[in-house]
């Protein structure tokens, strides 16, 4: 015998709550009764069996001709007769029978042996049709049940039910069952007479009109017209709705995000409906006029950037529950490939990151939350951004670091961000630190000064480098007492840098109190130096001197020349004592018994050296009158790298003046005058009149 199959108990009653509301769902219109009807076909199969209520009952099937379809027939009177013998006879007088148990087995009977079932039916799962030998089994039961009833022996229904079908199952299945509370795999005899007679009071197996005929015919050889039995027929009429399935798309990280783009497969399950769609724009599709069944669906394709998480199929009962509209939902994964950052760093310098500050984030448009601490570098390492769902979130401090203040504007402290997966998210929190130091760095006009670098050190221990920013400022954070110094190791051009540590004390009213300890220092331009080079007599410049700089500690060297002012500029040299050299003069000056001068170059300076020089000496012989003291033209000679004018016959060589043999020498007495020698040696530039020498001959 076929098994049954039924749900567990504790789920019929919310079963039987469906089916309740199901059942007010309108029906299709019944046919009208016939006066009468005719036998099709009587069959018996020989088989028989015992029941302690109606004695022996033998196996037969009749069918009728009932508007137009051949409908199984139960006989009504047991004990009168029925055969084959009676085929084409006609049974009239129709009188309905309106008992619930004939109507609801009946209803139970015609469902499953033809597979006309209601859609409550289909949505419980109650809706497999029996093969002909089952038909057989199920039709002694009904039949009993007819029998009990035109007997006034279903005072008590399931009971009555219960019995009979005990009987019968022991009887076809050679089983000796004895009682109807014994359990049949797992389920007893009355369980399974109540669970189909409570889906029947719902409607479940459809709306059934019966009717008891009256033999109205003749009569056979083999049963006289006084002796057939009245025939019990019925009239199946089911509910037939369409239904809409609602397939929808959503993020596995964020449920409340619809996916467009995915691709599905939905079939029934007796291969009568397949249809392919696509999700829209909100994450839904609607494949609308279904019959009821079961259909499975299948995602296909997932949207773009995402991973199907579970393709299926998903089988899908309509109608579920009261609803005409029925809704199957599927997530799929995003593929991540961006990459999420929240630092807290210190508002004067952001490239330091600031551990130890607490920050929430919390999702807008998803159920996501979570809470923070920044690690090493300032960073949050523990945030799941790969798992977080996809949306819009906060990200809010919560707590500063050690040292740190929370600024009162929000805008500081929260922001929003969206998290896409595929959009690199980075976000940095500011934090004032509780107590700074700040050094605000001038130019010798008062202006901020960036580019200085300056070594940091706190009670003589350097903690940091740092160069000043666009105005001109460091600032130290994180500090707690001591003293702290700023040694200046750089100096943008063209400043000095500064001689002195500039210094700041830090006591522990300062620290308890906050705030900012704030010192100022000022850098002057590096020192100029202007060389002079002069006549020394005459005080004119002379360009074209050599002079070489060699700085004393700094190693700075370099070369100039004078100009055609007879100066050489340095400018924005280092500050240190400097060695300047005479190198070279042009002629006719000669380099001074002193040719180096050392000098000390401050910042801010602009000092100048002066280096005089004389000319190269100078020999002049004069031939001159007796007398008179009247150069004689032709007996003058000048030496010191000028001109010479030699008379006829002389030559000066090798410091003296010489005569030419050719000429005739004039002894004294003669009548000539007698020149005066006149020598001027004028080292230095200068007469002088102690080499002055008269000689007479």
């Amino acid at each position: 015998m076929k098994k049954f199959h039924f749900p567990r108990t504790r789920l019929i009653a919310a079963l039987l709550a469906l089916v309740c509301v199901l059942g007010l769902l309108p029906g299709t219109a019944l046919a009208a009764t016939p006066d009468t009807i005719k036998m099709d076909d009587c069959t018996h199969n020989g088989v028989k069996y015992e029941s302690p209520a109606l004695g022996t009952c033998h196996l037969h099937q009749m069918h009728f001709g009932l508007n137009g379809k051949s409908t199984m027939g139960f006989c009504a009177e047991k004990g009168k007769g029925m055969g084959w013998s009676l085929e084409g006879h006609t049974w009239g007088s129709p009188k309905p029978v309106n008992d619930p148990t004939v109507k609801t087995m009946m209803a139970y009977f015609y469902a499953h042996s033809t597979g006309v079932f209601t859609d409550q039916a289909k949505a419980l799962g109650v809706d497999d049709v029996w093969d002909s030998n089952y038909a057989w089994t199920m039709n002694a039961w009904v039949q009993a049940i007819v029998w009990r009833y035109k007997a006034g022996l279903l005072s008590d229904p399931v009971t009555a039910c219960a019995e009979e079908l005990l009987c019968v199952y022991n009887n076809l299945e050679h089983t000796n069952y004895s009682s109807i509370d014994e359990t049949m795999d797992g389920r007893s005899f009355r369980d399974r007479a109540q669970y189909i007679l409570d889906l029947g009071a719902q409607g479940v197996w459809g709306d059934c009109a019966v009717y008891e005929y009256a033999y109205a015919g003749p009569g056979s050889s083999y049963h006289p017209a006084n002796d057939v039995q009245a025939i019990m027929i019925g009239e199946l009429t089911v509910t037939r709705e369409l239904y809409d399935l609602i397939i929808k798309k959503v993020d596995s990280t964020n449920p409340n995000k619809g996916l467009s783009g995915a691709r599905f497969k939905v079939a029934s399950e007796n291969g009568a409906y397949s249809k392919e769609v696509v999700t829209g724009s909100d994450g839904t599709v609607t494949v609308s006029k279904l019959e009821a069944g079961t259909y499975a669906v299948t995602e296909l394709e997932a949207p773009e950037g995402y991973e199907i998480d579970n393709a299926g199929p998903q089988y899908v009962v309509l109608p579920n529950g009261a609803n005409k509209i029925v809704t199957v939902t599927f997530s799929d994964t995003p593929e991540i490939t961006g990459e999420g950052s929240i630092r807290k760093v210190d508002a004067d310098d952001p490239t330091r990151g600031l551990a130890g500050a607490v920050i929430k984030i919390t999702g807008v448009d998803n159920d996501f939350t979570g809470t923070y601490v920044t690690g090493a570098g300032g960073y949050l390492t523990d945030v799941p951004w790969k798992d977080m769902p996809l949306g819009s979130y906060t990200a809010e401090e919560v707590t500063p670091p050690e040292g740190y203040t929370k600024s009162p504007d929000i805008n500081k402290t929260k922001q929003t961000f969206v998290w896409d997966g595929k959009s690199d998210v980075s976000l940095v929190f500011e934090n004032d630190s509780k107590v700074k130091i700040k050094l605000i760095k001038l130019d010798d006009s008062g202006n901020p000064l960036p580019g200085a670098v300056f070594n940091i050190l706190r009670d003589g221990q350097i903690i940091g480098t740092e160069e000043t920013k666009a105005d001109g400022s460091i600032t130290v954070t994180d500090v707690t007492g001591g003293m702290y110094a700023f040694v200046e190791v750089s100096a943008p051009s063209p400043f000095a840098t500064l001689t002195e540590p500039v210094i700041a004390h830090v006591d522990q009213a300062t620290i308890n109190g906050g705030g900012t300890v704030t010192v100022t220092a000022a850098d002057k331009k590096l020192p100029s130096l202007t060389i002079l080079k002069r006549d020394a007599q005459t005080k004119e410049v002379i360009p074209g001197t050599v002079f070489e700089i060699k700085g004393i500690h700094f190693h700075y060297h370099d070369d100039v020349t004078t100009g055609a002012d007879g100066r050489a500029v340095l400018t924005n040299i280092p500050v240190d004592s400097y060695e300047v050299v005479e190198k070279s003069v042009p002629d006719p000056y000669v380099v001074g018994e002193e040719p180096s001068q050392t000098i000390y170059l401050g910042p801010g300076e602009n000092r100048e050296l002066i280096f005089d020089n004389l000319k190269q000496p100078v020999l002049k012989i004069s031939k001159v009158e007796q007398g008179t003291n009247t150069p004689h033209p032709r007996y003058c000679v000048h030496r010191g790298g000028h001109r010479q004018r030699l008379p006829p016959g002389c030559d000066y060589r090798g410091g003296r003046l010489r005569h030419s043999a050719r000429r005739p020498r004039q002894l004294p007495g003669h009548g000539e005058v007698r020149p005066r020698t006149l020598l001027s040696v004028g080292g230095r530039g200068r007469p002088d009149p102690d080499h002055q020498s008269e000689r007479r001959r």
